[in-house]
């Protein structure tokens, strides 16, 4: 039985005509400021689909046709772990999450989740729209079913269909190949893909990721910062406890202050003997952090809560801000993971000889951790010198491009020179593309799954469809059991 609340019916079948202005739902007008559609005003239709892009740690939900995601939150972040027989203590963070035990709790999450978004976001009956689903690439089957038994099941939606991340994100530049690079909470996914087709024989796959980003913050924090309570002076400073760096505060500074420095290690700090690692950083590299440092002052200070020591000021070098995500692009040497820029390489090596130039051409970074300035652009910058080391990949290094930053009209160098002249010059690299090369700029990398996935329900491009009364809580495509 449908277990949400009937917002009333929007008139027309889910596949059929247009509802009426005056007996439409209308959305509510905080949904203006988002710039979201000019159906607000004229009532909604039932051929808009409901956009949902679920990743590992954040939901996204909108209509089909809008430029922006109409709401995004954490997900389970507010529910508890909710079952038909059992209900747990606290709070579960992140589809992952190591208390989810069962795909019992699983669904009963998700029904919350999704539930909560349908009542008090997209003001609509579930069972008047089709969905459309953003698909990852490495999302399990357990969880896709899950998925698709709430909406069929339980929100008695009518038709569910699943459009593959990678593939939907290139649309937003006009892109039919390309390497996708998929950075999100739990891992990094370089997927190649060609003719809108994605080559998943090819893919690569890494843990690095917002996760690990957050963990070397964590370390890097405990072992240099330092905090001071209210009243005392520089000698009464004490080292940063667990008390003092709550998962609120490293959250808080790794989404609002962190950025990727624009300058790489040099090769004179190589492996052995500077190793890389969460929280793993030599005596030496910490000094040529230091000296390189573009950050206008040495130290960062911001006032935090402590249970234990009370309020004060949590102070730690600057250097921190701009070499956390090092880890990122060099990988965790202590679990032998490879970084971001090896897997781009390793996927460009295994892609078949004559898509390589068409994939390395357009290169798109998506995913939350992509947010993070000057991220992408120096990914591309180490990913040049990493292919110039080799001969064999010189001539891939002179065309190696950003997707969003490059047209037809432009060379294929332009977005590696444009790069090489803002770090030559000292400025954010990729905070000023040219004029010529603003090619889906303005959508946010974090948004580009749920954008592309908007634009392919509008424009009615198939996906995989799944009906409700084809579907017996199974029988789900999954390209990895084919």
């Amino acid at each position: 039985m449908y277990a949400g609340t009937n917002l009333g019916s929007l008139g027309g079948t889910s596949g059929g005509s247009s509802s009426s202005a005056s007996g439409g739902v209308r959305r509510t007008l905080g949904s203006l400021s988002s710039g979201i559609s000019a159906s607000l005003l004229y009532g909604t239709s039932a051929e808009e689909k409901v956009v949902l892009d679920i990743g590992s740690y954040t939901l996204r939900a909108g209509f089909s046709g809008d430029s922006s995601p109409l709401h995004t939150t954490e997900l389970f972040g507010k529910f508890t772990i909710v079952g038909p027989t059992k209900r747990l203590a606290g709070r579960s963070r992140g589809l992952f999450d190591n208390r989810i035990g069962s795909d019992e709790v699983l669904e009963a999450l998700l029904l919350e989740q999704v539930r909560e978004v349908y009542r008090r976001h997209l003001l609509i009956d579930s069972k008047s729209r089709k969905v459309a689903v953003v698909e990852g690439a490495l999302l399990p089957v357990q969880v896709k079913r899950a998925l698709a038994r709430v909406l069929m099941g339980n929100l008695r939606v009518p038709q569910v269909t699943f459009y593959p991340s990678s593939v939907v994100a290139l649309m937003t530049c006009g892109a039919m190949a390309g390497l996708v690079v998929d950075c999100g909470h739990r891992s990094t996914t370089v997927m190649p893909v060609y003719d809108c087709r994605p080559l998943t024989t090819y893919m690569v796959s890494t843990p690095m990721g917002g996760n690990t980003l957050f963990k070397n913050l964590r370390e890097l924090l405990l072992r240099f910062g330092r905090f001071r309570p209210f009243g005392a002076n520089e000698a009464g400073s004490i080292a940063v406890d667990d008390d003092v760096l709550g998962d609120e505060i490293v959250h808080l500074l790794k989404t609002k202050l962190l950025y990727a420095s624009p300058v790489g290690i040099p090769q004179s700090f190589g492996r052995p003997p500077t190793e890389l690692g969460v929280g793993l950083v030599g005596d030496d590299l910490v000094g040529w952090f230091e000296s390189s440092m573009t950050a206008s002052s040495e130290f960062t200070r911001m006032t935090v809560d402590s249970s234990k020591h009370g309020r004060g000021v949590l102070e730690f070098p600057s250097w921190i801000r701009e070499r956390a995500a090092e880890v990122l692009f060099a990988g965790d040497a202590t679990q032998d993971h490879q970084g971001i820029v090896e897997s781009l390489a390793r996927c460009i090596e295994r892609a078949p000889v004559d898509t390589r130039r068409a994939l390395v051409s357009k290169i798109l970074v998506v995913g939350g951790v992509a947010d993070m300035p000057n991220l992408r652009v120096r990914l591309l910058h180490d990913l040049v010198s990493r292919l110039r080391q080799n001969p064999k990949w010189s001539a891939l290094a002179d065309i190696a491009a950003l997707a969003e930053e490059r047209n037809g009209s432009e060379s294929h160098s332009s977005s590696v020179n444009s790069s090489k002249s803002n770090i030559s010059k000292g400025r954010s690299a990729g905070s000023e593309p040219s004029p010529s090369a603003a090619n889906g700029t303005a959508f946010a990398s974090s948004n580009r799954c749920w954008i592309g996935a908007s634009l392919a329900a509008a424009a009615k491009i198939g996906g995989t469809d799944i009906k409700a009364e084809d579907f017996d809580g199974v029988n789900l495509p999954d390209w990895t059991i084919q």
